[in-house]
């Protein structure tokens, strides 16, 4: 009896494996088109590939966060598909420009893979959880709210705030009585850039002492920032416990695991808490009718989307529920802080490795500021100034290049297609030759990658040393044009970021400011390395849901 039973799991596991196996090849017939890499043994798209993305897959192979242009060249070609095992789905990668604008412009057929950013609807939908009407609805009514005059407001409180935080600096290096200090940027740029966005988008405007404060106010379980960032560390803590377990946890003792669902379940809290103090104060003023004396442009579009009646809503389809309205807000003080801080490290990482730049920078900051960074600054400024730092705002935009928030967008295919691409060889010197268009079917119920890291080393457009840090490849001159199409540090098409000019003028303002005000230079301890060594740990990083920074260690010397 037990030889049958062995016998025939065996015909069983027979049949699964060979059945597997011509699924698989099937789905890889499907893309033939282009150059397989084989087979994805975990989803490219999923916070497993992010927790394995460093070591797994290898960075020459497709599906590795660190693999740049590598399997592209390995294959001769900008599109390379593979197979995703587990749903035997056919998937295609792509580092080709024209390839990429049809599928960030055709909406309908390439459908936002919202599996992933369910991540982020931890109070409810909003308007990155989301896909075709719904995320329409939402969309409608945040995006009014990023124009100019947000702009304008954004770098006078950018201003106001480096000025608070260099005066924070002054005084921790006259504590420590030395010429210069030692600071792991990040965390502080991740105050500044939150700063920003809470005075900006919800009208929260507070000092650079009082963001930093770690005592709770009246009523409130933690203080502000605390709470922003506590929820930003326990993202996906929170995303992958079940509601059954938070729920158990606050009831008994769970050992290890029970404390932090604990400490999640706190954080949520008291970020929520924050959000009902700013919703409740926006929404009194909506009330008594005192909307013009509101300068938070997005919070006041998400109150009054939130508290229209039910007929104004259905006519005008710009409704919120409660949920979605705290869940927005949740998204957008999390977008609108951490890929600008991360962003920004990686730029100051680059400064100080290279003071050529730098001092490129501060001679046009100097222009417009001889007598130092002002402490105030008025919203004519933002239209005067910005337009003259060319090359900071170069410089921004070669480090997200390099190091873009997002390194991949999965789009899932909902009607048969043809994507272009391009056949090439690569000279010894790195050079693109023998360019050949083709053109690849995709089958719908297939998944593209948008491969927006490997796009961005790609030397068809960016030259043979597109793996290099130059800030005036993203400067126009009369016989060349930076390559609009083969940019998307903020996504492109329908879905690209509503907040990009929101994040280029706070950076670029405070790029200028802090180069204006200091030196920025490697830190001591890594002063006699060699330049590969210093790159590789300044520039460290983890994936997750953006390139999130490791090592941004630096020493800041006040200018005379």
């Amino acid at each position: 009896m037990f030889h049958l039973f062995l016998a025939a799991s065996a015909i069983w596991l027979t049949k699964i494996i060979v059945g597997k196996t011509l699924a698989v090849r099937s789905a890889t017939r499907e893309i033939s088109a282009a150059p397989s890499d084989g087979v994805l043994w975990i989803h490219p798209f999923r916070a497993l590939s992010m927790a394995c993305g460093h070591w797994f897959p290898f960075p020459s192979q497709i599906g590795s966060w660190d693999s740049k242009f590598r399997p592209y060249v390995k294959h001769g070609s900008t599109a390379v598909g593979s197979v995703l095992f587990s749903r035997t789905m056919p998937t295609l990668w792509l580092a080709d420009a024209e390839g990429i604008k049809t599928v960030a412009g055709e909406a309908t057929v390439f459908q936002k893979d919202i599996e992933t950013y369910k991540t982020v609807n931890i109070y409810g939908e909003n308007l990155v959880g989301t896909e075709g009407a719904e995320w329409r609805r939402h969309r409608r009514v945040a995006k009014p709210a990023f124009n100019e005059a947000c702009n304008a407001f954004v770098w006078t409180d950018t201003v106001r705030i480096v000025n608070e935080w260099f005066a924070a600096l002054d005084a921790v290096e006259a504590n420590q009585n030395k010429k210069s200090i030692t600071l792991n940027v990040l965390k502080d740029l991740a105050q500044v850039t939150l700063l920003v966005i809470s005075s900006v988008g919800f009208g929260r405007r507070a000092s650079w002492q009082q963001n930093a404060s770690t005592v709770p106010p009246p009523g409130q379980l933690m203080a502000f920032g605390p709470a922003v960032f506590a929820a930003v560390h326990y993202l996906f803590p929170k995303a992958l416990t079940p509601k059954w377990l938070s729920a158990l946890s606050e009831r008994m003792y769970i050992p290890v695991i029970g404390r932090m669902v604990r400490d999640v379940n706190h954080a949520y809290e008291a970020l929520k808490l924050h959000m009902v103090e700013l919703v409740s104060l926006s929404r009194a003023w909506v009330v008594e009718g005192k909307v013009s004396n509101m300068d938070a442009a997005l919070l006041r579009n998400l109150v009054e989307a939130n508290m229209e009646d039910e007929d104004a809503a259905i006519t005008s389809y710009k409704n919120l529920t409660d949920d979605e309205l705290f869940s927005n807000t949740f998204l957008f003080l999390l977008a609108g802080h951490e890929t600008t801080a991360h962003s920004l490290a990686f730029a100051v990482a680059y400064l100080a490795l290279y003071p050529d730049v730098q001092q490129k920078i501060y001679d046009e900051a100097f222009l417009l500021w001889p007598d130092g960074v002002p402490k105030t600054a008025s919203t004519s400024s933002y239209g005067e100034l910005m337009p003259r730092l060319l090359y900071t705002l170069a410089t921004f935009h070669e480090t997200i290049r390099l190091f873009p928030p997002v390194i991949r967008i999965s789009k899932l295919v909902h009607a048969d297609t043809t994507i272009k691409a391009h056949r090439f060889t690569t000279t010894s010197n790195g050079d693109i030759d023998n360019v050949q268009d083709i053109s690849v079917p995709v089958k719908a119920g297939s998944m593209v990658l948008v491969d927006i890291r490997g796009l961005h080393m790609n030397p068809m457009y960016w030259g043979p040393d597109a793996e290099s840090f130059k800030p005036e490849r993203f400067i126009d001159t009369e016989s060349y044009k930076w390559p609009r199409d083969a940019f998307l540090a903020f996504s492109a098409g329908p879905r690209a970021c509503i907040g990009q000019r929101f994040a280029v003028t706070e950076s670029v303002c405070v790029l200028a400011s802090l180069v204006r005000t200091y030196e920025i230079s490697v830190p001591e301890k890594l002063r006699a390395k060699p330049f590969e060594e210093q790159k590789r740990s300044l520039l460290s990083w983890i994936p997750g849901i953006t390139m999130a920074p490791t090592n941004c260690v630096v020493s800041l010397r006040r200018r005379s």
